[in-house]
């Protein structure tokens, strides 16, 4: 009787084991899908160039990848409460954001641009914004900025699909966007144009807990380098059309 308990419990550690073991071979996944090309909807299904990335990343690792959609603002909180393992959403790996959160090595850097409508008179360059009122994205290094523009007032917006409609409906005059993202949606809204461009200082990475998956990102920055050195990286980019946008 002994020894069939004894190859029970032996049997039960072993499921237990094995579950723990499965369930850490999974990393869940923020992003906020409204960031054309690299994470939005289509048909139901949140696709893009960051999904495409963490999935081949996580395929070639060896991890089951678990996406989590929330608001753009709240993701580093989602990420520092324990509730998300990562972050890969457009994110700017700014110093301002190292403070709080590790990134994995740098995979896209593009530029900010200011949007206008088509008409607006009012708004002839990004040199002379004072009294104007200029619409970024909440939490984002747009939002920032647009806070360093002397004279403007600040339009903080929920996300980026509602700044494209206040930017046409009047309530802000210029928007700052990413280049990729801004190009995307003005293949939808043909009434907007760019009135300037400027760089960003840092381009985007994987966002991590502060000190807590050291040993992961030396992983996914080696995978980076592997998927740009074996062309899956270069697939992607003429996948999301991001190789001619400049």
């Amino acid at each position: 009787m002994k020894k069939i308990l004894a190859v029970v419990m032996i049997l039960m550690l072993a499921v237990l084991s094995c579950g723990k073991k499965e369930e850490s071979k999974t990393l869940r996944v923020g992003l906020n899908s409204v960031f054309a090309p690299f994470e939005y909807k289509e048909n139901g299904q949140i696709v893009g160039f960051d999904v495409d990335l963490i999935n081949q990343i996580g395929k070639d690792l060896g991890y089951k990848i678990e996406i989590e959609d929330q608001s753009f603002d709240g993701l580093i909180p989602t990420l520092k409460a324990g509730k998300i393992d990562m972050i890969i959403s457009g994110m700017t790996a700014t110093e301002e954001r190292k403070k709080s959160v590790d990134f994995s090595d740098e995979y896209f850097k593009s530029t900010d641009v200011y949007l206008k409508k088509k008409g607006n008179n009012n708004v002839t360059s990004i040199d002379n914004l004072s009294g104007k009122k200029v619409g970024a994205s909440l939490g984002t290094i747009q939002e920032i900025e647009a806070r360093k523009i002397p004279g403007a007032t600040v339009v903080p917006i929920e996300d980026t699909v509602k700044s494209i409609m206040d930017l046409e409906a009047g309530k802000v005059d210029v928007l700052i966007l990413e280049n990729v993202i801004a190009l995307e949606y003005m293949k939808k809204y043909t009434d907007l144009e760019v009135i300037g461009e400027k760089p960003l200082d840092s381009g985007m990475a994987i966002a991590f807990d502060k000190g807590k998956h050291t040993e992961l990102i030396q992983k996914i920055n080696e995978e980076l380098k592997t998927l740009k050195s074996n062309g899956k990286y270069d697939e992607l980019i003429n996948k999301y059309g991001l190789k001619v946008k400049k």
